[in-house]
């Protein structure tokens, strides 16, 4: 080549050099500084009323088998947390549709209601004679973007209404089921979100908790700046495949879900900007402070702005 073609090569060589510095820049970083730990609580004697808590998994009311995957996934959350100041509840919507209501509405809630209530009836009520388990569902409301009849902003709709709910509000679209006066867990602090296929570990829910609880994680908001200034409002875990790990899988599951493969949870560990500056990502699977949680987004999320 001459001089004119290897100038071109060399800038285009320029890119994939500069991803391969800034990649190595970064893990010299992260080596050279560590993991910071952050302090916990061991809540040896469970969690208290005070830092009560509720385990939500939004969901859509989709079929049968699917409620019923969800309603045992729910059991299995409280098997492995069996602690009497957590609550466990789904955040269910119906699947968007053209008109308001469809014909299988009421069958799927109406499935889901007795799946719950089956779950209060086998493991009884919390010291406070509230339910265990809870059903929230949300009616269809009408979105001009979409140009369909959907549940409210979806999952961070969800999340923002049972945090306005959770504190009193009486205009959200969660519906009364089964005939009888929206229940609504009271004295909660913390929520933690999963997915539908996210497992929750032995121990997990009181570690989280005894995490965010820690006096040094608390967060304190600043209305000045209208954020966090010190201390958490948001945790997220690490969240790890499910699948054999090592050399125990097959080949597709390690390029897709190994911690070198391109499932991007299993690969959100660590982030040099973000470790440098106490920072984080939440992608829908941790816990977080309430009161914390909406005095940061107050106002922030015009609608049809987040997936």
């Amino acid at each position: 080549a001459g001089t004119a073609g290897m100038l071109v090569l060399g800038l285009l060589a320029l890119i994939p050099a500069s991803d391969l510095a800034i990649a190595v820049v970064n893990r010299m970083v992260l080596v050279l500084l560590g993991p910071h730990a952050l302090p916990k609580l061991a809540l040896r004697d469970g969690v208290p009323p005070e830092l009560r808590t509720l385990i939500v998994t939004p969901t859509l009311l989709t079929g049968q088998a699917q409620i019923t995957e969800q309603i045992e996934r729910l059991e299995v959350h409280y098997l492995a947390n069996p602690e009497e100041e957590l609550r466990f509840a789904l955040l269910s919507d119906w699947r968007d549709a053209p008109v308001e209501t469809m014909p299988e509405d009421d069958a799927l809630l109406a499935a889901a209601v007795e799946g719950i209530a089956q779950l209060n009836r086998l493991y009884g009520d919390g010291p406070d004679g509230s339910k265990r388990f809870l059903l929230l569902h949300r009616r269809r409301g009408w979105n001009e973007s979409e140009q369909q009849w959907m549940g409210w902003e979806r999952k961070r709709g969800k999340l923002h209404e049972l945090n306005r709910l959770l504190r009193g509000a009486t205009d959200t679209t969660f519906l009364p089921t089964n005939g009888q006066a929206l229940l609504v867990p009271s004295g909660i602090r913390y929520v933690i979100t999963l997915d539908a296929d996210t497992e929750l570990p032995r121990g997990a829910a009181c570690r989280l908790v005894g995490t965010l609880a820690h006096p040094l994680n608390r967060p304190r908001f600043d209305p000045q700046v209208g954020r966090v200034v010190e201390g958490y409002a948001v945790l997220q875990p690490r969240v790890t495949p499910t699948l054999p790990a090592d050399r125990e899988g097959s080949l597709f599951q390690r390029i897709s879900s190994g911690p070198c493969g391109i499932d991007p949870y299993a690969s959100a560990v660590s982030d040099v900007y973000q470790d440098l500056l106490a920072e984080g990502s939440y992608t829908g699977k941790g816990i977080y402070d309430i009161d914390a949680f909406e005095a940061a987004l107050a106002g922030l999320v015009p609608e049809n702005a987040l997936l």
